[in-house]
């Protein structure tokens, strides 16, 4: 069969590279580049150039088996990274990183802090709760702001913790993180084991950066690859699927895989069914401003505390995800000066300190969100069209592997890996 991908992000390149053993697979991407958000840039540092990721970062073999075994198949050599956590608190000046006791009070003068203790105490408690909660089973209607009420956990645990890391995970807002159902989001720290202390996965970080694994499933697809190709739309024609783009062009397919964020998808479809509508309108979206640059000012203050993702939580309770990166930390950079990727604190930079900008969007999940994604099966060739994309899962690299091999699946196609 002819089949069209639509998005060239881990999703749609995977899925071409199953579906393309058996079948005539054309895959068109609305960028410049592949990847999605899979991205490096070449930054010079001295007389060098480094290479450094701006989206996805890091994985692990335990918890990532199908992207584990995509870069196994590929040959992407992958390395050691460092996993820790920090916030922030612009307006108390409060500080602190998970990482050790001695990092949990980077600011000694915590130790004689009553609210530093009641935060550490609230978080072994949390952990408990939360894995009593997924062990008697909890309903996908209550929110993280429904548990964190119920449970009488204190405004020390949801601001200086709960919030802080939920909206570091999913890119989001604090108050939009209030909303996400909290099944959703204790599956998700149970799976990375994050509900408990020590014993954690070994996390990885591609080496020489995300692009090596993209750039290589790029070049199993070759002239197959259609770059700067805007798809203004997706109908149903008959037998076949018809592919419209901005430039007036037409082109028939047998089949189509829309492998774009949920709300995109949506938008492309001319003939949308009530269920597709229902279930792709599902899932909302966040933008971020993504900036890589070396202004160190965003990070906490105490250098002890400085983590490979840090949490920021402007004055005045200012609202937005603020969280940085420390790139030199999660890929192991070898370099005197520090390169961050922050989310939206671009006016809070020195404008010659930044390297690169741009938008990214990401997932949102809501109640309901769980019917939705088990509905998954139903939308891969339906009347010619199949959905995948990280939205069917926790919103990660590994979730969008795997509604790609899902797709794959139903094509009767052979695993490439």
């Amino acid at each position: 069969m002819n089949i069209a991908v639509v998005g060239a992000g881990v999703s749609g390149l995977t899925c071409a590279l199953g579906l393309g053993r058996q079948h005539n697979v054309t895959v068109f991407e609305a960028a410049g580049r592949p990847g999605g958000h899979a991205h490096t840039v070449d930054v010079r540092d001295g007389s060098s150039t480094i290479a450094i990721d701006t989206g996805f970062i890091v994985f692990n073999f335990v918890h990532y088996p199908l992207l584990s075994a995509l870069f196994d198949s590929l040959g992407v050599r992958s390395q050691p990274s460092d996993m820790s956590f920090s916030v922030r608190c612009d307006e108390s000046g409060f500080e602190f990183s998970g990482s050790s006791l001695n990092t949990f009070f980077a600011q000694r003068s915590n130790v004689l802090r009553p609210d530093t203790w009641r935060l550490l105490k609230d978080i072994l408690r949390f952990n408990r709760d939360g894995t009593q909660s997924l062990k008697s089973g909890i309903e996908d209607h209550i929110t993280v702001g429904d548990f964190a009420q119920q449970h009488g956990y204190s405004n020390v645990l949801l601001a200086r913790y709960l919030l802080p890391l939920g909206g570091a995970l999913w890119s989001c807002d604090t108050q939009t993180f209030r909303n996400f159902p909290m099944r959703f989001v204790l599956e998700f720290l149970r799976n990375h084991e994050m509900l408990q202390i020590g014993s954690r996965p070994a996390w990885r970080t591609v080496s020489g950066g995300s692009r090596h694994y993209v750039e290589r499933l790029a070049g199993h697809l070759g002239s197959r690859l259609r770059l700067n190709q805007h798809v203004m739309g997706v109908a149903r024609k008959g037998r076949g699927v018809e592919v419209c783009f901005t430039d007036g062009g037409r082109q028939t397919f047998d089949e189509a895989v829309l492998a774009t964020h949920a709300d995109t998808s949506l938008a492309l479809l001319a003939d949308a069914e009530d269920e597709e509508q229902a279930l792709l309108g599902t899932f909302p979206y966040q933008d971020n401003v993504v900036c890589l640059h070396s202004d160190t000012r965003v990070l906490p203050r105490t250098r002890r505390a400085w983590a490979s993702w840090n949490y920021r939580i402007r004055k005045g309770g200012q609202d937005g995800t603020c969280v940085t990166y420390n790139m030199n930390k999660l890929q192991a950079l070898e370099s005197p000066t520090t390169f961050c990727v922050s989310l939206n604190q671009q006016e809070d930079l020195q404008p010659d300190q930044i390297l690169h900008q741009e938008t990214v969007r990401h997932p949102l999940f809501v109640p309901g969100r769980d019917k939705a994604q088990a509905s998954h099966p139903k939308m891969i060739r339906r009347r010619g069209l199949s959905y995948c994309g990280a939205y069917w899962g926790f919103g990660f690299h590994e979730d969008g592997v795997r509604s790609a091999v899902s797709v794959c699946d139903a094509f009767g196609v052979e695993r490439p890996f």
